[in-house]
Protein backbone atom coordinates (compact mmCIF):
# COMPACT_ATOMS: atom_id res chain seq x y z
CA UNK A 1 0.00 0.00 0.00
CA UNK A 2 3.04 2.34 -0.22
CA UNK A 3 3.18 3.20 3.62
CA UNK A 4 6.37 3.13 5.38
CA UNK A 5 7.04 1.18 9.00
CA UNK A 6 10.47 0.08 10.63
CA UNK A 7 11.12 -3.46 10.71
CA UNK A 8 13.40 -6.25 12.36
CA UNK A 9 15.26 -8.18 9.82
CA UNK A 10 13.72 -11.07 10.67
CA UNK A 11 10.64 -9.88 10.03
CA UNK A 12 11.45 -9.27 6.25
CA UNK A 13 9.65 -11.33 3.31
CA UNK A 14 10.83 -11.87 0.01
CA UNK A 15 9.71 -9.03 -2.04
CA UNK A 16 9.58 -6.31 0.87
CA UNK A 17 11.30 -3.14 -0.44
CA UNK A 18 13.21 -1.41 2.34
CA UNK A 19 15.27 2.29 1.82
CA UNK A 20 18.58 1.92 3.16
CA UNK A 21 20.35 5.24 3.99
CA UNK A 22 23.91 6.08 4.16
CA UNK A 23 25.60 4.62 7.70
CA UNK A 24 23.09 1.43 7.61
CA UNK A 25 23.20 -1.90 7.11
CA UNK A 26 21.42 -3.81 4.29
CA UNK A 27 19.20 -6.14 5.69
CA UNK A 28 19.36 -8.83 3.63
CA UNK A 29 20.27 -9.89 -0.04
CA UNK A 30 18.12 -8.26 -2.44
CA UNK A 31 17.97 -6.10 -5.61
CA UNK A 32 18.34 -2.57 -5.73
CA UNK A 33 15.28 -0.46 -7.04
CA UNK A 34 15.99 2.72 -6.81
CA UNK A 35 19.08 4.96 -6.04
CA UNK A 36 22.71 5.09 -6.66
CA UNK A 37 25.39 4.63 -3.71
CA UNK A 38 28.79 3.87 -2.57
CA UNK A 39 28.54 0.72 -0.31
CA UNK A 40 31.36 -1.22 1.59
CA UNK A 41 31.22 -4.85 0.98
CA UNK A 42 34.70 -5.31 3.20
CA UNK A 43 32.61 -7.81 5.31
CA UNK A 44 31.96 -9.92 2.34
CA UNK A 45 34.70 -9.67 -0.17
CA UNK A 46 37.70 -8.19 2.20
CA UNK A 47 37.97 -5.86 -0.26
CA UNK A 48 38.86 -2.57 1.50
CA UNK A 49 37.88 -0.01 -1.10
CA UNK A 50 33.29 0.80 -1.43
CA UNK A 51 32.01 -0.51 -4.77
CA UNK A 52 29.29 2.15 -6.59
CA UNK A 53 25.74 0.23 -6.80
CA UNK A 54 22.78 1.70 -8.92
CA UNK A 55 19.43 0.46 -9.91
CA UNK A 56 19.54 -1.49 -13.00
CA UNK A 57 22.42 -3.13 -14.93
CA UNK A 58 25.37 -5.00 -13.64
CA UNK A 59 25.43 -3.29 -10.15
CA UNK A 60 22.37 -3.62 -8.62
CA UNK A 61 22.50 -6.51 -6.28
CA UNK A 62 23.62 -6.09 -3.02
CA UNK A 63 24.36 -8.66 0.03
CA UNK A 64 22.89 -8.67 3.12
CA UNK A 65 25.55 -7.15 5.89
CA UNK A 66 27.38 -5.04 3.59
CA UNK A 67 26.88 -0.71 4.91
CA UNK A 68 25.64 1.86 2.73
CA UNK A 69 27.95 4.53 2.85
CA UNK A 70 26.59 7.46 0.71
CA UNK A 71 22.63 8.17 -0.26
CA UNK A 72 20.30 6.32 0.07
CA UNK A 73 19.37 2.59 -1.61
CA UNK A 74 15.89 1.30 -2.37
CA UNK A 75 15.80 -2.51 -2.21
CA UNK A 76 13.58 -5.28 -3.05
CA UNK A 77 14.14 -8.01 -0.48
CA UNK A 78 15.06 -11.64 -2.56
CA UNK A 79 15.50 -13.99 0.26
CA UNK A 80 14.02 -14.62 3.59
CA UNK A 81 15.41 -14.25 6.95
CA UNK A 82 18.04 -16.60 7.61
CA UNK A 83 18.74 -17.41 4.36
CA UNK A 84 21.21 -14.37 2.82
CA UNK A 85 24.32 -14.91 1.45
CA UNK A 86 26.03 -14.14 4.81
CA UNK A 87 23.95 -16.86 6.50
CA UNK A 88 25.04 -19.43 4.43
CA UNK A 89 28.47 -18.03 5.12
CA UNK A 90 28.28 -18.26 8.77
CA UNK A 91 26.55 -21.87 8.85
CA UNK A 92 29.34 -23.12 6.78
CA UNK A 93 32.12 -21.97 8.84
CA UNK A 94 30.07 -23.13 12.15
CA UNK A 95 29.59 -26.80 10.02
CA UNK A 96 33.50 -26.75 9.77
CA UNK A 97 34.30 -25.68 12.95
CA UNK A 98 31.98 -29.22 14.37
CA UNK A 99 33.71 -31.40 12.28
CA UNK A 100 36.67 -32.99 13.78
CA UNK A 101 39.82 -33.23 12.29
CA UNK A 102 41.23 -37.08 11.32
Amino acid sequence: DGSEEMLNSSELKIGDIVLVKAGELIPNDGEIIEGTASVDESAITGESAPVMREAGGDFSSVTGGTTVLTDFLKIKILVGAGESFLDKMINIVEGAARQKTP
